[in-house]
């Protein structure tokens, strides 16, 4: 069953990239190598930082990983969010974190709660970067306010204990008493933070090399990126938010980079997501493999 479950993951990502893959060409034959490298370099930096964050987020919960298995049990599951639903991911990690002492339970714990920070500082990048580089953006996604407010008052560790709690119970998985400690939790919002950055230092330099300029790239860039993440994040039909992502980008960025530059950053940064997460999964894959080994022969 859970080769079944990856097999099905890569496929329908391969599937992605093949739908995609004359688009691809076409906007990646624009951009310098220096572009390519930088964008990249920060969509690696994004990844990384949301394993953290998911990390931390465990940590939360009573349980630490080192950094290495960490590694191997999120950047693999994180393949899981190609099969659309939404909820993939979360027991590809839960089933992978087994191998390094982590309850099932547990580490669908810290899956969800750590996917509601995502949201929660989504909608805050997005508010700052839309009130600093396109006020009128917040006329169409005024709701991001609601969900900042609301998820402020979701991530206090007790309110979020309970949260995790209903969920469970909704999931019909076995009843756990959640306690969250505060420091952990605060790390994981600061790293959840630091990802959006980073993904708004991609969408900056590939959108600079399709012609945008100005001082209100860079904030409308990363609040739009943060915000179309969100939307997709959403509709939970789409594998990775296909579809719903690029919409908004145009919506937002379509004003300083046109729809032709908007439409080009959904393309190449979905492929730089799409890379970074196979470079990743790779390495996590590689390192589950010598846990395995080392503990076998233990």
């Amino acid at each position: 069953m859970k080769w079944s479950a990856a097999a099905l993951a890569v496929a329908l990502l391969v599937v992605g990239v093949v739908q995609q893959w004359d688009a691809i060409v076409r906007d990646f034959a624009r951009l310098s190598v220096g572009t390519v490298v930088v964008g990249v370099l920060a969509t690696l930096v994004a990844l990384v930082a949301n394993m953290a964050s998911w990390r931390a987020m465990t940590a939360a919960t009573g349980t630490r990983l080192p950094v290495a298995a960490a590694s191997s049990v999120f950047f693999v599951g994180q393949l899981g969010k190609y099969v659309p639903g939404g909820v993939w991911s979360i027991a590809a990690q839960a089933e992978l974190g087994r191998a390094h002492g982590l309850a099932r339970t547990t580490s669908a714990a810290a899956s969800l709660a750590s996917m509601l920070v995502s949201m929660v500082t989504a909608a805050l990048v997005g508010i700052v970067g839309l009130l600093v580089g396109a006020p009128d953006g917040l006329a169409t996604f005024w709701w991001l306010a609601l969900v900042a407010a609301l998820g402020l008052v979701a991530l206090v560790p007790p309110v979020l204990a309970r949260l995790i709690a209903l969920a469970m119970r909704l999931l019909r998985r076995p009843r756990q008493v959640v306690t969250l400690s505060w420091g952990a939790t605060t790390a994981s919002i600061a790293w959840s933070a630091a990802m959006w950055l980073a993904y708004g230092v991609q969408a900056t330099t590939v959108l600079r090399a399709f012609g945008a300029d100005g001082p209100a790239v860079p904030p409308l860039a990363t609040g739009a990126y943060a915000v179309a993440w969100l939307v997709g994040f959403l509709v939970v039909v789409a594998p990775a938010g296909l579809g719903a992502r690029e919409g908004v980008l145009v919506l937002l960025l379509g004003p300083v980079a046109g729809v032709s530059g908007a439409l080009a950053l959904a393309v190449v940064s979905r492929a730089l997501m799409t890379l970074g997460d196979v470079l990743l999964a790779a390495v996590g894959a590689g390192l589950a493999v010598r846990h395995r080994r080392r503990t076998g022969s233990a």
